[in-house]
């Protein structure tokens, strides 16, 4: 009678253990030859690309899984690892670009391992779609985004109250919220302190709310006590946005942007860098506009005029290189005219 050899248990135990793994993983795992071409695809590697195993297995990865603007890196990248044995994916966890049986692209995470059960090396490719992650990604910073919309018409209308009590300078913060931003942009500033800048300078003036209405609205020349009530208005404006938990330093912002860098500003008699630099930009903005705008008691100065003054005070109330970018921006055609008083933000880091 012939005697059957009892079945080898380690050999059979790791063979099942490996289809085990195989067959419930959660991660796609797809398994390839030294030439790329993939030898085994998992159920969730099926699930995760649309295809069944049989249709992928013999063809190389670059035919079936890789889009086509990024087959030839793939390719180059093997053929580099197979000549030198250096490639930066093996061993480590990378975001990949994949290609689904219907076309579609998708994020993965991949990780890629090289074993070699023989001469030639057989790679084991570990594969997570991270699709939904990401538009979930995409859907907190729309979030973000509409937050800030919202933030910015909400002050947009705060602004606008102190236009209803002080007619005499209707839209004056949003053209100094404007010009101060495109400063701050010349200045090199971030999106995110842009939008800061902006936001600032767009409710400087808010303190006005409690500066009497007769006084703002004085069509003469206005007396030496009225000047030092309407001072209070930075000090007011401060009082109203302090509570406040902005992302920039608005509320500081209203109280310095009288300030100068000599120490001749009101209300604390700051100095240099004791004055926040977005305050001191605002402060120029706000000279260059008021100084080009009519006003009950005096016609408009022109320009050239306006620039002359605050060039003259470099250095002394007015920062240099402010001084210098905002009349840089004017010699290059910038135009407070030209501004749309209906534009609610400042798109620096909303596009």
């Amino acid at each position: 009678m012939e005697q059957f050899a009892p079945p080898n248990r380690k050999t059979d135990v790791s063979s099942e253990w490996l289809h085990a793994l195989l067959e419930f993983a959660l991660d796609g795992i797809i398994t390839m030859d030294y030439k790329g071409r993939i030898i085994a695809f998992n159920p969730a590697a099926e699930k995760i690309f649309g295809y069944h195993s049989a249709q992928v297995i013999g063809h190389t990865v670059s035919e079936k899984l890789i889009p086509g603007s990024l087959k030839k890196v793939h390719e180059s990248g093997l053929a580099n690892f197979l000549a030198t044995g250096n490639e930066e994916i093996i061993g480590r966890r990378v975001e990949v670009t994949a290609m689904r049986a219907d076309q579609s692209v998708f994020a993965a995470e991949l990780e890629v391992i090289s074993v070699n059960p023989g001469s030639t090396p057989v790679f084991m490719a570990y594969l997570r779609d991270i699709s939904g992650q990401k538009y979930s990604e995409k859907e907190r910073l729309q979030y973000a985004i509409n937050i800030k919309k919202t933030l910015m018409q909400t002050i947009l209308a705060v602004s606008r109250i102190v236009e209803i009590r002080d007619p005499y300078t209707a839209g004056h913060q949003r053209r100094v919220a404007h010009l101060a931003a495109a400063i701050a942009k010349a200045l090199k500033f971030s999106e995110e302190r842009i939008d800061g800048v902006f936001l600032g300078a767009l409710i400087h003036d808010i303190g006005k709310i409690a500066v009497p209405s007769e006084i703002l609205a004085r069509p003469g020349k206005l007396l030496d006590e009225d000047i030092n009530y309407l001072k209070i208005h930075c000090r007011k404006g401060y009082e109203i946005l302090e509570p406040v938990n902005f992302p920039w330093p608005v509320a500081e912002i209203a109280l310095q942007h009288h300030e100068h860098i000599d120490g001749s500003g009101y209300p604390q008699g700051l100095r240099g860098d004791e004055i926040l630099l977005e305050s001191r930009i605002i402060c120029v903005a706000d000279v260059v506009e008021s100084l080009t705008a009519h006003r009950p008691y005096r016609p408009a100065y022109s320009l050239e005029k306006s620039l002359a003054f605050i060039r003259k005070r470099a250095g002394k109330c007015y920062g240099r290189q402010i001084v210098a970018a905002c009349s840089e921006l004017f010699e290059k055609g910038y135009s407070i005219d030209a501004i749309d008083m209906d534009e609610l933000t400042w798109m620096s880091s909303l596009s």
